[in-house]
């Protein structure tokens, strides 16, 4: 098996740590957040350590429970996307470009 390529790492343990800042910021304790939320502690625990192999359905079920759901329909936005814009900008009618 491959290592985890190392740039996904750093974006995971960024995560990881304002996870558990968000925590924190409530007065929760991994405990209480793993309870609310419905999951393990374990599962707190490798989400709050940038582990890769935490479930999307994990991490949607604490970001629900420490109340911010809505960023994660920011994930992929395509304004947030210069891929999407410039592809946008290609299927233009020629004469509506400019």
């Amino acid at each position: 098996m491959k290592p985890f390529p190392v740039l996904p790492k750093i974006a995971l343990n960024a995560l990881g740590s304002r996870i558990s800042q968000a925590r924190r910021v409530r007065e929760m304790t991994q405990t209480d957040l793993a309870r609310a939320a419905d999951l393990g502690l374990s599962t707190v625990v490798d989400l709050e350590a940038g582990k890769p192999g935490v479930s999307v359905g994990s991490l949607a079920k604490v970001m629900e429970t420490l109340g911010l759901l809505a960023q994660l329909d920011e994930v992929f936005d395509p304004h947030k996307d210069p891929r999407f814009t410039e592809q946008a900008i290609r299927k233009l009618p020629q004469r509506a470009r400019g």
